[in-house]
């Protein structure tokens, strides 16, 4: 049975991302009306849904307007709960909370005019419902779990929203070569030709047998989530492999080894997504990646143990200071090329770009408020202009290059040519799990304002530069 209020109470955040309801008389109104025939809560979501969905669709003015404001506000409590969903599911283990998800999907701000060309996220599952395919929370909570944004977000939380068994249905074998060699390399060490081979061999099977049902299903028009195989396509995928190799693995054994593989896909996904995946940093590999490079320094009577830790402190040393001053470097070379672009706009863009930029990475002022200081009349409008999300990625690409050619230039004294060449891709690896984590540091404090957060290195150094340049 339907709750009825939700119909006419808002989920919504205000300036400062605190969650609050929002009553709206006039939908509350136009419910009341709607269905004054029936006491509050005797009719099914469904019903109540498919009557207002005919009036949004097919009337005009006032009515169309006030059927979808009842929609919407359904939508937002649906929405809510699905971010408590993922928190509940995943939110301590990937360090967020629903909090951090709301901004993404309740962005409704409860009005009725048209006049905006801006659509809130729920209209947007509203226009794209189809009632035939699906209900209404289905839908919203599929689409919730599809927004870019928000995936983007949980992406960099090292959170990738899709099932094992649809990594591996969507992978080819032929994939996992260059994956385990390229990626796991730096890892985990490596895969022997051999392991590789068997996890091909396996992939190889799941396709043969739980791919191939999946298509024939769909030819038949049955669609439905990739689920666990069940014991009997187990077995179907176990003599495959032993069809094919000769090797006869037992179910659970099977089992293990295709959610070992999927979750070794999976951090592939999350890094080439430009996600958080588990990697040391530069200092907890030392010991054994950088450690790897002093060995092939050929030895001599006074390259000793007590010198290579000495060189190994020194190494680190001048990586903690690079990574600041190339930082610094980025942030400047980036800002300056922003600043530059939009100078070529209309309008002052380029002054109130560094104004912005300045109240919220300085003085964390919420982006309403920010719109209100620069005189726009919507909080968009500075998401549009900061662009927050490209200037992070940009800066982070623009710092990788600096930040990997010094180091390598200060390891020649250190290594030979071909040690050199060995180092490059692996340095690649830690540099950018390292901007990466301090970029995602750096997002969720200017979203939550998470006091338990180490310090927002990316802020602090994009305020110094701000305050040089205006004193410059």
């Amino acid at each position: 049975m339907s709750e009825a209020s939700r119909y006419w109470q808002l989920v919504r955040i205000d300036a400062g991302g605190n969650r609050r309801i929002q009553q709206i008389p006039a939908a509350k109104s136009f419910y009341a009306q709607v269905f004054e025939h029936l006491t509050p809560d005797d009719l099914p979501d469904a019903d109540i849904q498919r009557q207002l969905l005919d009036l949004y669709r097919h009337s005009s003015g006032e009515t169309a307007l006030l059927a979808e404001r009842c929609l919407l506000c359904f939508l937002s409590w649906i929405l809510e709960q699905g971010c408590l969903q993922l928190e509940r599911k995943f939110g301590q283990n990937h360090n967020f909370t629903a909090s951090d998800l709301f901004p993404y999907v309740l962005d409704d701000d409860g009005r009725l005019s048209t006049a905006s060309s801006y659509k809130c996220f729920s209209q947007k599952i509203l226009q794209s419902f189809d009632p035939q395919q699906s209900s209404l929370t289905t839908w919203a909570i599929m689409k919730l779990k599809q927004q870019p944004d928000l995936n983007k977000f949980l992406l960099e939380c090292g959170l990738y929203l899709i099932s094992n068994w649809a990594i591996l249905n969507d992978t080819q074998p032929k994939q996992l070569e260059r994956i385990f060699k390229e990626f796991h390399i730096f890892r985990q060490g490596g895969f022997s030709n051999a392991a590789i081979k068997e996890a091909q061999s396996i992939l190889e099977s799941y396709h043969n047998v739980y791919r191939l049902q999946r298509l024939q299903q769909r030819r038949k028009g049955l669609r439905s989530k990739c689920i666990a195989p069940d014991t009997q396509q187990l077995q179907d995928i176990a003599q495959d492999i032993q069809k094919h190799t000769g090797q006869l693995f037992e179910i659970e054994v099977l089992s293990q080894k295709l959610q070992k593989l999927a979750a070794q896909l999976r951090e592939y996904r999350i890094y080439v997504r430009g996600g958080s995946v588990q990697t040391s940093s530069l200092d907890a590999v030392y010991g054994s990646k950088y450690n790897s490079l002093i060995e092939e320094i050929p030895a001599t009577e006074t390259n000793n143990i007590v010198e290579k830790n000495d060189e190994q402190t020194e190494f680190l040393q001048f990586y903690r200071q690079q990574f600041q001053l190339c930082l610094q470097q980025a942030l400047a070379q980036v800002t300056e090329s922003r600043v530059r672009y939009l100078e070529r706009k209309k309008g002052d863009k380029a002054k109130m770009f560094l104004t912005a930029l300045e109240l919220s990475q300085c003085q964390k002022l919420a982006m309403k408020e920010i719109a209100e200081f620069l005189g726009l009349r919507a909080q968009y409008s500075i998401t549009k202009l900061l662009k927050l999300q490209n200037l992070r990625t940009d800066v982070e690409q623009e710092m990788l290059v600096i930040l990997k050619d010094s180091v390598i230039e200060k390891a020649k004294v250190y290594a030979d040519i071909q040690a050199l060449k060995n180092l490059d891709k692996q340095l690649e690896v830690i540099f950018l799990e390292e901007i990466r984590q301090m970029m995602k540091n750096s997002e969720i404090q200017s979203r939550t304002m998470k006091t338990h957060l180490k310090a927002d290195i990316f802020a602090e150094r994009l305020c110094e530069y701000l305050q040089n340049r205006k004193t410059n």
